[in-house]
């Protein structure tokens, strides 16, 4: 399976100038826990609701006047939509991050895969072979 075969579409983002009060905003009323930054299509950095808390209201500073381009994340790990789960979760454990954002063979943000969609994904895999398991099982 590949990352765009099971990636969240579409992705919440942002123009890295959009001011982390509206950042906040879109994030409640898109229930969402992270906005990706995007510049011409292509992710620049991720905003998570843990960074507004550090990176803004810790630091006793004004969410109107910061814009998400100075609290994102710009160190992204970002993978294409052809990458396989496998190969995903290990680039995801190497670099300790739990959002990924997925992009097409030209970078441009295509969706965004979560190591909590990838739990239940193999949650589900695991139920499967459990019910086959199971149905193949003789009744003593």
């Amino acid at each position: 399976m590949t990352l765009m075969e099971c990636c969240q579409v579409p992705v919440v983002s942002v123009p890295p100038e959009t001011p982390v009060f509206d950042v906040a905003a879109i994030m409640a009323e898109q229930n969402v826990g992270s906005v990706v930054v995007v510049e011409k299509k292509k992710p620049v950095g991720i905003v998570t609701d843990r960074d507004i808390t550090v990176r803004v209201t810790a630091q006793a500073l004004d969410p109107k006047q910061i814009p998400a381009r100075t609290v994102m994340t710009a160190d992204l790990l970002v993978l294409p939509g052809t990458t396989g789960l496998y190969e995903a979760l290990e680039a995801i454990r190497k670099k300790g991050v739990r959002r990924v954002p997925v992009v097409d063979e030209h970078g441009a943000l295509t969706g965004i895969i979560t190591v909590d969609d990838i739990i239940r994904l193999l949650a589900a895999e695991m139920e499967g072979i459990s019910a086959v398991i199971r149905a193949g099982t003789p009744v003593i």
